[in-house]
């Protein structure tokens, strides 16, 4: 009788044991979850690098970086000529970002900033989602490409930085906000300007807004350039997109965004003139 109660007791406490255990895993890999799904982000710069592809060690980061949530140029903001610094000269050159989590019809905008990253001019706003992207979190060799050819300006530009936007507006549709506007130095709230109101799914933090219908999460990435044109970059005006960009501000509305998608193929937008869809061999990456 004494042997079975002992067999009994260890077994209870065998059970009890992987019980305990059974939950730690999950635990852990609840919060592997938060981390890969909602801090870890979902744009950046391919070609040219951007400011953080490596860290202050220089080391590559693989993910983290497409995280910028915050500020014009995310975690590196306010250190330019940190990463790689791209010497541009006007006329058409491709570029190329990726997507490391797809978020529904989330639309992009590429532009330039001043030393001290305030904006400039867009060059292109309103760049519709790839709704066939299927990246895989944190796989870097499954991050969907895009690629985009621009006409940058007759500008000089000896400090200047080319900004990447990707408007999470899949969080604020899906918080009853169908349109909002993006406000660059609140870029990062909980979707409303109530303290008492809930934080809206996917919000990066649980901080008010600073005024109603903001688009609360967004994700910035930086890549630095010398621009070697002609005009000091002071001159231009803060809207650049060229009369023949289907998405400009006489179609669509600069810094409103909504659902917005488009076709893709082969990493190029369709139905575009051709210049924005020639391979432009200017840049090596």
């Amino acid at each position: 009788l004494s042997h079975s109660k002992q067999i009994y007791q260890r077994r209870t406490q065998f059970l009890k044991t992987s019980s305990m255990s059974i939950k730690v895993v999950i635990f852990l890999f609840a919060i592997l979850c938060v981390h890969i799904c909602i801090v870890s982000g979902h744009g950046r710069w391919k070609c040219p690098l951007p400011r953080d592809a490596n860290d202050e060690d220089g080391n590559h980061i693989r993910f983290d970086n497409t995280g910028n949530k915050y500020a014009a140029c995310g975690p590196q903001s306010g250190k330019w000529g940190f990463g790689t610094v791209t010497a541009l000269k006007p006329g058409w050159t491709t570029f190329t970002w990726e997507e490391s989590i797809s978020h529904n019809a989330s639309p992009f905008r590429i532009s330039i900033l001043d030393e001290n990253e305030k904006l400039v001019t867009v060059l292109l706003d309103h760049i519709p989602h790839n709704q066939d992207s299927a990246p895989i979190a944190n796989v870097e060799k499954t991050y969907t490409p895009y690629k985009m050819s621009i006409n940058i300006p007759d500008m000089k530009c000896d400090k200047c930085t080319l900004q990447f936007l990707y408007v999470m507006t899949d969080k604020t549709v899906n918080c009853g906000t169908p349109t909002c506007y993006y406000n660059p130095d609140d870029a990062a709230c909980k979707g409303s300007t109530d303290p008492d109101a809930p934080t809206c799914a996917g919000a990066p933090n649980d901080n008010v807004c600073v005024q109603e219908d903001e688009c609360f999460s967004n994700y910035h990435s930086c890549t630095d350039v010398i621009i070697q044109g002609s005009t000091p970059y002071t001159e231009f005006p803060q809207d650049s997109q060229p009369a023949d960009w289907p998405y400009n501000s006489a179609h669509m509305k600069m810094q409103y965004y909504g659902a917005e998608t488009g076709p893709w193929s082969d990493n190029w937008l369709q139905g575009l003139p051709s210049n924005y869809t020639t391979n432009y061999d200017v840049l090596s990456c």
